[in-house]
């Protein structure tokens, strides 16, 4: 078997399927982000499956494909008292959102009546029978439709089927990528950005700025629980070090708000404002490199031809040494480094 080969053929499965559904936004995803969250999630898996002893090639295939029926999820369901409604083992179940368009994925997901099951579920079911079309041994396939299941953790497992669900270090290294990404780190930062603004600006016709830097201390304290129940020694070390720099992340932001003019212009100020100049359909990756390729050379170019003054130059330069060092960690933290 072409092993690269059939790792691109996947990925260009998964991202064909996540463009079936002509919606955008539901909830707190959004089209382009469910295909960066799958690729950072993979990066990650493979690091930790590294520092854990894991199946690294077992985590690649699981990584790419775990969100594969993510898209079928719509809102939250609630019943008549405005309770969320919960499948057998207490998670959320979701509005099923139906494709436009269809592929193998959607007929392999109404062939096996996978509607009304949670995304890892169906997910789990979906990956068996795609990975049965190639030459990968039956103990392979298992193996990845079990990493894939687990990525989402019931809840009040029992200690027998916690063993059943999470005794192999690849499950619960796919668990703790997924946790992570979206909940802490600078991945979890950009996410949050995109969903304060996208909310402030529906509800009230613009972003403010001083607000969402007054809000991100209370947000980043709130995902401390994530980090202490992960399952991997390795995952727990990499989550309190992205918590700690979330949180010196916020003090800097605050500490910005004191000087508008020059961080709107040259700081992480400025990069909020970037970030939020596309709150419809957010894509990190091209958003990342933009900041690379011209935010920040365009801001050097300016500091070299415009600020006359040595106290300007010091502050602009200082801000944007903040934005460099902010964006080399978050383009380490996609590929799955730190």
């Amino acid at each position: 078997m072409n092993y690269p080969q059939v790792l691109k053929e996947l990925e260009d499965l998964v991202n064909e399927t996540y463009g079936l559904w002509d919606h955008n936004r539901v909830g707190f995803q959004w089209r382009h982000y469910t295909w960066n969250h799958t690729m950072r999630v993979r990066a990650m898996s493979m690091e930790l499956g590294k520092r854990e002893g894991g199946d690294v090639t077992k985590l690649e295939v699981a990584g790419t494909l775990h969100d594969i029926t993510k898209r079928y999820d719509g809102e939250i369901l609630s019943d008549e008292n405005g309770k969320r409604v919960v499948n057998h083992d207490g998670l959320w179940l979701n509005e099923q959102l139906m494709p436009s368009r269809e592929n193998l994925v959607t007929r392999l997901y109404d062939e096996n009546n996978l509607g009304g099951t949670v995304h890892h579920e169906s997910g789990a079911v979906i990956t068996e029978k795609i990975l049965a079309m190639y030459d990968f041994d039956q103990d392979f396939v298992d193996a990845v439709r079990a990493i894939v299941l687990a990525h989402l953790k019931p809840m009040n497992l029992t200690e027998e089927r916690y063993d059943f669900l999470y005794g192999n270090v690849e499950n619960q290294i796919l668990y703790d990528a997924d946790t992570m990404d979206p909940n802490v780190g600078y991945t979890a930062f950009f996410r949050n950005v995109h969903i304060h603004s996208y909310s402030a600006i529906r509800r009230n016709g613009k972003f403010d700025i001083e607000e969402y830097a007054q809000s991100l201390p209370r947000w980043v304290n709130s995902k401390q629980a994530f980090v202490e129940h992960l399952l991997t020694e390795s995952a727990k070390e990499v989550g309190q070090a992205r918590q700690d720099r979330n949180k010196a992340l916020t003090d800097q932001i605050a500490a910005e708000v004191g000087d508008m003019e020059t961080n709107r212009k040259y700081g992480l100020l400025g990069v909020i404002e970037y970030f939020v100049s596309d709150t419809e359909d957010p894509h990190f990756m091209n958003q990342l490199t933009y900041l690379k390729e011209h935010w920040i050379p365009e801001r050097q170019k300016w500091l070299a031809e415009k600020e006359t003054t040595s106290a300007t130059r010091d502050r602009a330069s200082e801000a944007l040494d903040r934005v460099i060092d902010f964006t080399n960690t978050l383009e380490r933290e996609y590929r799955g480094e730190i």
